[in-house]
């Protein structure tokens, strides 16, 4: 039976590497077997130690910061950055890749949470990566406040224009359907059991008057004149005169709650953050963020029994723990539940059960086959250019990263029975095969650099092959450096025959120290690159 007991012994290669791939995208087979000697709290505790992205800012492509903050106000930017560049994504990007913690997977996952899109100027874009960020150790409640007073989300979902004497129901709409306490079953008309269409009537009333104005909150300089006292990130302003100062009557979802307008700009704050209060002391908001909680990082089916022994259990803790996330995901994470340990079968329902999604297998390829990269601050322009790829290859796959298909978020996420399943289409399956790993043996070069996977040099060097003349030991060793687990049988036999070729083991073990004594690659990197190919292009690569 499902439980959230926690697994207490040291985690194994395997387990480390389950744990890793779920919650960051920088995984390296050193990282792997640093972490297979950690027990699971001691894994989490390095996960969740956070830092500052490297530069803490996106650059132009000459290195200069093309965004001002609060902690960094003068820019130079020369190149005067057009507005509708993505380097804001690039920088996001590679900072995610670069760190070994789950604050980006988290971060990512909060996006999923609080939809926007990347379609306004690259600093509101910014603004919003970063308000994500910073909440990544915090309270989904307090985001639910922040997150409606934000620029980029003021705009995507037309609160902006939501005033007394026209009002917008947009925001406190998509707020309550898919942002916080979500649908439940419609039992009658306008009644979907969680809330009603008069409930989106009221919450629409309390949203009125936050909004922004445009010459201020969405100029790259001016918008630095209204920050939240907190984050330190831009905000929204209140306009007294467009709020519905009237109290708000909420229906028997919510216990028949009246919520006091407010007549001034605290009282008005406070208004909201009455109605964020309701919401979030509802169970059924728990409940909600916790079951995308376990979709996200251990599986998409949930059973009767996983909805009674994993999903209540830490809706009433993340409830009680005022909605801050990372204790309940702790929780999870720690759990023989999510090291699939509670039966006799281990390992046969949880650990490569989820498809990557395109990002992460970009991102996971990338440092699994330590793909040589200069500092973004030393050549920003090259690696704006690799993560374009990213984007683009991504956006093709069915995930246009920062900027979902709808309100609704991407497929792979949102769209039920199938959520991560729907990643894996006739076209997507064809960019994911043809679209990663060859580009980057035949190399790509922008702004004089040259990312490529020099693969042999990599066998050799980087510690990681036992003995690499043994072609029945280095094809198991990059089985398990890519895979969830190494085939066997015919399997396995498939990746040594690809390999091989043709060629004996005695000649590859010739081959391999004729590589090793004279340096010439040629007749060693033909059969890795080879195998590695296959490797990515295989089913069991595009699952974690």
């Amino acid at each position: 039976m499902p439980s959230l007991t926690p697994k207490t012994n040291v985690l194994g290669f395997s387990n480390a590497y389950h744990l890793l791939r779920r919650t960051t995208y920088n995984i390296t087979k050193a990282k792997i077997t640093e972490f297979s000697t950690k027990t699971p709290t001691e894994a989490i505790m390095a996960l969740f130690t956070f830092t500052t992205p490297n530069p803490p800012s996106p650059l132009n492509n000459i290195g200069e910061t093309i965004i001002p903050t609060a902690a960094n106000s003068t820019i130079t930017d020369t190149q005067a950055t057009a507005n509708n560049v993505r380097n804001d994504l690039y920088w996001w990007l590679y900072s995610a890749l670069k760190d070994p913690s789950a604050q980006h997977k988290i971060a990512f996952f909060l996006h999923l949470l609080f939809i926007t899109d990347d379609n306004t100027s690259f600093w509101t874009n910014y603004d919003y990566k970063e308000l994500l960020r910073f909440h990544v150790n915090g309270s989904l409640k307090d985001l639910a406040v922040r997150v409606t007073q934000n620029p980029r989300m003021l705009t995507y979902l037309n609160n902006n224009v939501n005033q007394n004497t026209s009002p917008n129901q947009n925001y406190a709409r998509e707020f309550l359907e898919l942002f916080t306490i979500l649908k439940g079953p419609q039992i009658a008309t306008g009644n979907y059991t969680n809330y009603t269409e008069t409930d989106v009537q009221q919450a629409a009333r309390v949203l009125t008057g936050f909004s922004l104005t445009s010459a201020i909150h969405l100029d790259k300089t001016a918008r630095l004149t209204s920050l939240d006292p907190v984050t330190s990130l831009p905000r929204g302003e209140v306009k007294i005169n467009r709020h519905d100062t009237g109290n708000k009557t909420f229906t028997g979802a919510f216990g028949g709650q009246i919520i006091t307008g407010g007549t001034t700009e605290a009282t008005i704050k406070d208004e909201l953050q009455n109605f964020v209060n309701m919401i979030f002391n509802q169970d059924e908001t728990a409940k909600a963020y916790c079951r995308r909680i376990y979709r996200y990082f251990v599986g998409r089916e949930i059973t009767t029994e996983i909805e009674t022994d994993i999903i209540v259990p830490l809706a009433t803790a993340l409830k009680a723990d005022n909605y801050n996330i990372l204790p309940t995901l702790a929780t999870l994470l720690k759990s023989k539940h999510f090291y699939d340990e509670e039966d006799a079968i281990v390992g046969d329902q949880i650990i490569g059960s989820l498809v990557r999604n395109p990002v992460e297998l970009y991102l996971h390829m990338f440092s699994l086959l330590n793909l040589q990269m200069p500092l973004y601050s030393a050549n920003p322009s090259a690696i704006h250019s690799l993560m374009n790829v990213v984007n683009t290859y991504s956006s093709n796959a069915g995930m246009p990263i920062f900027r979902p298909q709808s309100v609704n978020g991407y497929s792979g996420y949102s769209s039920s029975p199938n959520y991560d399943k729907n990643w894996i289409t006739t076209s997507s399956l064809r960019i994911r095969y043809t679209n990663t790993i060859d580009y980057l043996i035949n190399g790509l070069t922008y702004n004089g650099f040259n990312f490529k996977l020099n693969n042999a040099a990599f066998v050799k060097d980087s510690g990681y092959f036992s003995n690499p003349g043994n072609a029945d030991i280095l094809v198991t060793e990059f089985l398990q450096m890519m895979f969830v687990e190494v085939p066997d049988g015919d399997r396995y036999n498939y990746f040594k025959t690809i390999f091989l070729n043709n060629l004996s083991p005695t000649n590859w073990l010739n081959e391999w120290n004729n590589y090793i004594n004279t340096g010439v690659i040629t007749n060693v990197k033909i059969p890795i690159d080879r195998l590695l190919k296959a490797i990515i292009k295989s089913p069991e690569f595009q699952i974690i």
